[in-house]
């Protein structure tokens, strides 16, 4: 027995080949020969087939999952099987796959009888996030609803990836987060985000923030939202891992509206009022 992928680790969520090839070397023919492979949790063979050489038979043709068959084997003959397979987007540690062969006469040899594929398992996972507040200006005293999305590509899961956003000094924000496709996050909270998420394959969680800004606010308000992958986990695309939403600060005295004058001399003008309030108990000057 032979059996081989032509690689020495495998990636979570990815496909995989299987060569398995059964040979009879002789000094005889055998008539019925078993050949088992029963395939490894976290290993899904949707499709496999099979060729006969050497005037081999019994063999099946085309199956699925675990391989069963009963071959009639004369000397120099062989059957090779290939696996097509995917591994669990969840399988973590190695992937270990055994095919065995038992011959109906006496093996000369039978320590060849059985052959075993190991792959160590490097798990990777492209996170993405994304952050919007819809707008572009805030206003000093008034509020701003941040929707903030991390989400999983694949090909294998992100059990225990970090969420975290530390809002500006300018905002008071309240969070909540529901997760899709599997996602599964901190339901509530308050205050900046630190969160510790598990985004399988195709997975997301999303964080609506109801903030308030500070009355007393100036210049840009500028906030960035980030997601990083558990340990053991490789993102191979870094890059879309943080996102920043940046909004103008208008100030309370800008007019929502001009009026448009001409002056004395024929030029256009834009005149409007300011209102300037006092809200303490005390006398400005």
């Amino acid at each position: 027995m032979t059996k081989d992928n032509g690689q020495s680790t495998s990636v979570p969520g990815s496909a995989t080949v299987y060569t398995v090839a059964v040979i009879n070397a002789g000094p005889q023919g055998d008539p019925s020969v078993s050949v088992s492979d029963n395939l490894p949790t976290g290993l899904n063979c949707a499709s496999w087939s099979s060729a006969a050489a050497g005037g081999a038979t019994g063999n099946t043709v085309a199956g699925s999952g675990n391989i069963a068959d009963t071959l009639n084997m004369p000397i120099g003959s062989s059957v090779t099987y290939t696996m097509n397979c995917t591994v669990a987007s969840d399988a973590v540690g190695s992937l270990s796959n055994t095919v065995s062969a038992t011959a109906s006469v006496t093996d000369t040899s039978p320590s060849n009888n059985s052959a075993t594929d190991t792959d160590t398992l490097t798990p990777q996972a492209d996170l993405a996030i994304t952050k919007t507040d819809g707008v572009t200006t805030a206003t000093p005293g008034g509020s701003v609803t941040y929707t903030i999305t991390a989400s999983n590509a694949g090909p294998s899961n992100a059990t225990g990836a970090t969420v975290a956003d530390t809002f500006p000094a300018a905002l008071t924000c309240a969070w909540t987060c529901v997760g899709a496709g599997g996602g599964t996050c901190t339901a509530a909270g308050s205050g900046n985000i630190n969160d510790t998420v598990n985004l399988p394959s195709g997975g997301s969680v999303t964080y609506t923030a109801s903030c308030a800004v500070s009355a007393s606010a100036t210049g840009n308000l500028v906030n960035t939202a980030t997601v990083a992958a558990p340990g053991g986990v490789t993102d191979p695309t870094p890059g879309n891992n943080s996102a920043t939403d940046t909004d103008s600060m208008a100030s309370i005295f800008d007019p929502p509206s001009g009026r448009k004058t001409v002056n004395a001399a024929g030029i256009p003008v834009l005149e409007w009022r300011m209102v300037w309030i006092n809200n303490g108990n005390t006398t400005a000057n």
